[in-house]
């Protein structure tokens, strides 16, 4: 068979090939680029679902949580910058606008008888509840003192004296008690309230669903009653949980029946939650005064019932 000489290739079939081989590795390499790209796009879009479906399922189970969460039973030692949870003094346990879910506060009942210990000019009468707020300018005139020195808890300067007449006498019937929370400032109450607001707000809630669960936990500044300085958290160094054991030791009990008689009301008896809003909390207790405190533990009324009956009696 005969051989024939390879066919030579001109310059320009050359660089046509040339063109097309160069063609061939940039569609290639542009193939390549566009496979990572949506290889890399559909990889987030996994990766997002997921973290989508995740905090979906981590905000039903916190909302879940905290809105039915009704913990009664708080470790004093220490401060701590949390509080009661629903249902006790320090949370709510309804919207300080009833029935509604907005974030706007009560107004102040400054110039009714919830202030006034119905129509009278008793300020240790004044009101202070989840629906009621602290009147306006109150803390520019209260006066503080350390009631405690075991614990450096402060109170109103008249209810700090009671208070140290109180343990002083106990004390001498074998009975310790230990102050573990006074006086709050409105200030600190916000800083506290902010905090636990940011927790929900960080796990994607809106303005008003943080505002709603953070006063689940937290008071909302202005409507604790330890924001007057006129309230005691009364624990005893053997029992310094915030629960309803408390109410059967010997400091209960001791408190139950003496504290009138210093001024001192047991503020969230059993039974009056659907009136107070709060807990059977045996304590927590008032300064109301000496002569108040005996009117009101003498008729078996909460505060509430008492501005009421008297308001009435105006």
């Amino acid at each position: 068979m005969p051989s024939y000489p390879p066919r030579e290739m001109s310059e320009a079939e050359r660089r046509r090939r040339a063109a097309a081989r160069a063609r061939r590795k940039k569609e290639i390499r542009r193939n390549r680029i566009i496979f990572a790209i949506l290889c890399l796009a559909l990889l987030a879009l996994i990766v997002f679902g997921m973290v989508k479906l995740v905090g979906l399922f981590t905000k039903d189970k916190d909302s879940s949580s905290g809105s039915t969460s009704s913990s009664t039973s708080i470790s004093v030692s220490g401060d701590s910058t949390s509080e009661p949870a629903s249902g006790s003094e320090s949370g709510s346990t309804s919207s300080p606008e009833s029935g509604s879910a907005s974030t706007s506060e009560p107004a102040s009942a400054t110039g009714t008888a919830a202030t006034t210990g119905g129509g009278g000019a008793d300020w240790l009468l004044t009101l202070v509840n989840n629906n009621v707020k602290l009147p306006d300018g109150w803390e520019d005139t209260l006066e503080t003192k350390v009631a405690d020195s075991s614990t450096g808890k402060e109170l109103a300067t008249v209810a700090a004296d009671a208070f140290i007449n109180m343990k002083n006498a106990a004390a001498a019937e074998g009975v310790d008690l230990m102050l573990c929370s006074g006086y709050r400032s409105v200030e600190y109450q916000q800083s506290l309230f902010d905090a636990e607001k940011q927790k929900w707000l960080d796990k994607g809630n809106s303005e008003e669903e943080a505002y709603n669960q953070a006063k689940t936990v937290v008071a909302v500044p202005g409507y604790s009653e330890h924001n007057s300085g006129l309230a005691a958290d009364i624990v005893t160094p053997k029992h310094q949980n915030l629960d309803e054991a408390f109410g059967k030791t010997d400091a209960a009990k001791w408190l139950f029946e003496h504290a009138p008689e210093y001024g001192f009301i047991l503020r969230y008896p059993e039974n009056k939650q659907a009136i107070t809003g709060i807990i059977y909390e045996p304590w927590h207790y008032r300064y109301v005064g000496v002569e108040n405190a005996k009117a009101i533990t003498a008729s078996g009324l909460c505060l509430e019932e008492y501005l009421d009956e008297n308001l009435q009696k105006a």
